[in-house]
């Protein structure tokens, strides 16, 4: 099964529904107007980091880029059924659809030797849960390094800025847990129901 994933025409659709150009967007996102280019015409995946980026700029949360919303009270996702985005050697696998009122984007992160999260430092709002599966990952918060073997686990403010990195040569598996205080967006479902990405606003 391909569980490939691309975020090209969704990144489109969405800076066309804000009604902003590449150029505008790449100004928000802080990324190039070239690069915002090739990821809408699928040659090129985004980096977390940029992903990231894209997603606060667009007022959207990441799982908008991964599947379609869907709310119910139970999910229940096989391992073959998860959307997976790759790039740079790290892969992303969004686990949660959407629960009402949820609060927890939960993702599955496989980093491969010497990836990272990107260049830059990552800042949002909420708390950010990690639980190291496998492997080790060193995880720079507020300029302090926390280096996480199997079993570890961090909880924090995410409104410090952190990101991480595989220094190993092997396979780091990461189980993120992103807080979207303010999680529940059926009001804005039911009185937009033309805007398809307002139910993701973070």
């Amino acid at each position: 099964m391909d569980r490939s994933f691309s975020v090209g025409s969704r990144l489109r659709a969405l800076r066309k529904e804000r009604d902003l150009t590449q150029r505008e967007l790449a100004g928000q996102a802080g990324v190039s107007s070239n690069a915002i280019s090739l990821i809408e015409r699928g040659q090129i995946s985004p980096s977390v980091a940029t992903l990231h980026n894209l997603a606060t700029a667009l007022n959207v949360k990441m799982s908008y880029f991964f599947d379609e919303d869907v709310q119910t009270d139970i999910l229940h996702i096989r391992a073959s059924e998860r959307s997976v985005l790759e790039s740079r050697g790290v892969m992303i696998e969004s686990i949660g659809k959407r629960l009402h009122g949820q609060e927890l984007e939960p993702f599955f992160i496989s980093l491969a030797p010497e990836s990272k999260s990107g260049d830059r430092h990552v800042i949002h709002s909420g708390h950010e849960f990690v639980y190291c599966v496998r492997g080790t990952v060193e995880y720079e918060i507020d300029a302090k390094v926390y280096v996480l073997n199997e079993g570890d686990l961090l909880l924090f403010e995410a409104e410090l800025p952190h990101h991480w990195r595989n220094p190993t040569e092997e396979t780091v598996e990461l189980l993120l847990v992103l807080q979207t205080p303010g999680g529940s967006n059926d009001s804005i479902r039911r009185h937009f129901s033309s805007y398809p990405s307002l139910p993701h606003v973070g």
